[in-house]
């Protein structure tokens, strides 16, 4: 079986980390009520939330999110880039956005690991994977 050929970012993202990647990407509108716009994730990496939208937001890792409580993301590009390296757990948690006004979109990225059991190497992965007996 040929090797599965990745990049050179995925190949660096895969070095740092200790194993195989992935990233995930979605939108969710924001409103003036909390809105949960990523869900929890114990094997994310990193995780970037960007405003698309003309409205400002705010972000926390709870649903008591307000306009008083929370990081601003500007509108029309505004984000935020979390790593575990840098920001420990936080990439990992759920986070909640909100808007003062209307609803905004909030693009969220996030490379999360594939978790592997048993001691297995990725080539070992992709071979069982393979297999016709695969169920």
């Amino acid at each position: 079986m040929a090797e599965i050929s990745v990049g050179a970012a995925q190949s660096y993202i895969e070095g740092e980390f200790g194993g195989p990647t992935e990233e995930l990407e979605s939108e969710v509108n924001a409103t003036t009520t909390a809105t949960s716009v990523v869900g929890n994730d114990p094997e994310a990496l990193a995780l970037t939330l960007i405003n698309l939208g003309a409205n400002t937001a705010w972000l926390l890792f709870e649903d008591t999110v307000s306009t008083t409580r929370g990081l601003l993301l500007n509108a029309n590009g505004g984000y935020v880039s979390l790593t575990v390296r840098d920001d420990q757990t936080l990439p990992t948690r759920r986070w909640w956005a909100v808007t003062s006004t209307g609803a905004t979109t909030i693009l969220s990225i996030r490379t999360r690991r594939y978790a592997l059991t048993g001691g297995l190497t990725l080539g070992q992965v992709q071979s069982a994977l393979a297999s016709p007996t695969n169920p």
